[in-house]
């Protein structure tokens, strides 16, 4: 059964691959996933957002078992499309001029491999819901805009969505603020009078030059990632635009430094002059989950149980299970094995493909 399982979802990655599916378009995606699930016999609708929602009944005698959701994404990033991946030494690569994928395609395979082999060998498992979702790798938009009441009672749900090797949950993932700082200075002709101007820009400088970035303790990071202001070199520029995020552990701890950062910014005015406009806003939650809650334990008896090293993690990134944990959907994040997620160097092993579909198998069935 392994072989099978491993070429199954290894054909099904690869097919999906081949569909172009960039955050903002997933519609082509999104039809061949309908076409998938109904040939599984999974009724489908699709929500304003275009998220995917499937349910599979119950088997005979298990109608009341708790629900178990899966949940995965259909984007990918900019980076992933007309990829030609390629197959040896036992992994999946792209040609190095694209990302592979694997991220979230690599979930969506595994997730329809799993389904047809307990349909086709007839195994035991309760109600089964399916949330494919849209627009996950710009702020988890999709789930965000999802409506979780349509899921009706979920017993224990898994998101298949992270790196590293199978048999690895993901115990707790960041909040994550972005800001907007817009630095407004002076206009003033650069060559007769630049005294008679304030430069956006020297604000600008000055106030992420006292800013603590990067890496701040172990669980907070902080990044400017784009900075834009002027037009030309003769006029001292007047308005200039900030773009960054903080990422923490705790809401508490992401405030904290977003207050750090707007000191620096009253400093740099009481340098230069001009002022500011400060625009933070939470993009997502983040959660943590304690390591004896039982559907974890019963997750590392699984892994005991099919041989996979067992393993629990912290994530810097999110998934959709940031927004459905907080709204009270018992979610866990699970790895699947790809490596260099977003980047050239992007891969999966086939072995992990076949262990992370083992898994799902073992963790539909009735608990």
């Amino acid at each position: 059964m392994s072989t099978s399982l491993a070429e199954k979802a290894l054909e099904i990655m690869l097919e999906l691959i081949a569909i172009d599916s960039p955050t903002g378009h997933e519609e082509n995606i999104r039809l061949d996933l309908i076409k998938r699930l109904d040939a599984l016999s999974i009724v489908v609708e699709t929500d304003t957002a275009g998220n995917l929602l499937g349910r599979l009944a119950a088997t005979k005698g298990y109608e009341q078992t708790p629900a178990l959701l899966i949940n995965c994404h259909m984007d990918t990033v900019p980076n992933a499309v007309n990829v030609k991946p390629i197959v040896a030494d036992g992994f999946v690569r792209s040609d190095g001029t694209t990302a592979l994928g694997a991220d979230d395609k690599a979930g969506l395979a595994v997730t329809l491999t799993a389904l047809h082999t307990i349909q086709e060998e007839k195994l035991p498992h309760g109600p089964i819901v399916i949330l494919f979702t849209v627009s996950e790798e710009v702020g988890l938009n999709g789930v965000k805009a999802f409506d979780t009441e349509k899921l009706g009672p979920i017993g224990r749900g898994y998101t298949l969505d992270d790196s590293g090797p199978v048999g690895s949950a993901i115990l707790s993932a960041p909040y994550k603020s972005n800001a907007t700082i817009i630095f407004h200075g002076k206009a003033a002709h650069a060559g007769s009078c630049p005294e008679k101007g304030i430069s956006a820009i020297s604000l600008a400088a000055r106030a992420i030059d006292r800013m603590q970035l990067l890496r701040i303790d172990h669980e907070t990071t902080a990044n400017v990632g784009s900075i834009h202001g002027g037009k030309v070199n003769n006029i001292v520029c007047d308005c200039c635009k900030v773009r960054l995020e903080v990422r923490s552990a705790s809401k508490e701890q992401v405030n904290a430094h977003l207050a750090h950062i707007e000191s620096c910014c009253i400093k740099a005015v009481d340098d230069f002059g001009g002022s500011y406009d400060f625009n933070p806003q939470e993009i997502y939650p983040g959660y943590k989950i304690d390591e004896e809650t039982p559907q974890l334990l019963a997750f590392k008896a699984i892994c005991d149980k099919l041989n996979i090293p067992y393993a629990v993690r912290s994530s810097g990134g999110a998934s959709d299970a940031n927004i459905l944990r907080n709204k009270g959907i018992p979610i866990i994040p699970l790895a699947l094995g790809y490596e260099g997620a977003h980047t050239f160097e992007e891969s999966i092993a086939i072995q992990e493909l076949e262990n992370i579909t083992k898994l799902l198998i073992t963790l539909c069935e009735p608990q």
